[in-house]
């Protein structure tokens, strides 16, 4: 469980880290890895975990995100499980921007 600013950090590095060598060993696209990481992280798609992510982070790039695409919630856990996923997604693609580039070896 995600329990504060600094572990959503590292993990976001870590996921932009894996998405990166997968594109280079892979050739898949990393965004697309990050989304499937995110999509699928027990922070992200268990309410309680996702409540407890949104309560200790912060969380304004993820709500902006979600203002961007006129998000309307179908419920309170459900509003929780898409915000917590829009921040640690802008989380991995900050993280992955800041990479330096790789090449396969």
């Amino acid at each position: 469980m995600i329990k504060n600013q600094y572990e959503l950090e590292q993990l976001a590095k870590q996921i932009a880290q894996d998405a990166q060598q997968e594109s280079l060993e892979f050739g898949t696209d990393a965004y697309d890895y990050m989304h499937q990481q995110c999509d699928g992280h027990e922070d992200v798609i268990y309410t309680y975990k996702a409540i407890e992510l949104c309560q200790n982070c912060d969380t304004d790039d993820g709500e902006y995100q979600l203002e961007e695409i006129d998000f309307k919630p179908a419920s309170f856990g459900d509003y929780a499980c898409k915000l917590a996923y829009a921040t640690l997604f802008q989380a991995c693609v900050y993280a992955f921007d800041d990479l330096p580039n790789k090449e396969l070896d």
